[in-house]
């Protein structure tokens, strides 16, 4: 069987929204040391690439990211770097050198202002939309707290006002907290809404 992977755009001066997943979305960044470990090598790698990164969020078998490279063919070796360090370090603490921790990652070249905002929110909306916590301020390992700190409440629930993430999977059944307005049904923070 043909192993599945999807095709990378590589655009220099772009803003890109990243999705990777370990390898069978298994809990490999649970603890909480595994995903500081992602954030800090996030952390020193968009330094050494020269990447600006705008939002972040880590999980226990995802992260999402929000960034803009200045050259599109740096994203490889950036996610080469990333997943090969990481995969070493959390084999040594399992002590299962070699095994496979990531699957790949999936880009998303964005097209409009306001598409750049949606992902902002639905980045930091992610542990909140998995059941993780209530409110994503109550969420580690997240930029959201940054800009909680450097923007205030009011800039980050001015921003999902104007950006609300819109689910368009109508019918779900995760039991998140939704509104129903003429676009569709929207995600939202409960304190915000």
């Amino acid at each position: 069987m043909r192993d599945h992977h999807p095709p990378h755009i590589f655009l220099d001066d772009t803003w890109y929204f990243i999705s990777a997943s370990t390898l069978d979305h298994a809990r490999f960044l649970a603890l909480p040391r595994a995903k500081a470990l992602l954030r800090d090598q996030l952390k020193a790698l968009v330094i050494e690439f020269g990447i600006v990164l705008w939002a972040w969020v880590i999980l226990d078998d995802h992260y999402h990211l929000l960034l803009k490279t200045r050259t599109g063919r740096d994203l490889s070796r950036f996610f080469g770097r990333l997943h090969g360090a990481t995969s070493r370090q959390l084999n040594l603490w399992d002590n299962t050198q070699g095994r496979q921790v990531w699957h790949n990652y999936r880009d998303t070249c964005m097209r409009t202002e306001a598409s750049l905002w949606r992902h902002f929110n639905y980045i930091h909306n992610n542990p909140v939309k998995h059941g993780y916590v209530s409110h994503p301020a109550d969420w580690e390992f997240s930029s959201y707290g940054y800009y909680l700190r450097e923007k205030g409440e009011e800039w980050l629930a001015d921003c999902w006002e104007r950006y609300a993430v819109i689910d368009y999977a109508e019918g779900d059944d995760f039991g998140e907290p939704t509104q129903t307005t003429s676009r569709g049904k929207l995600r939202f923070w409960p304190e915000i809404a």
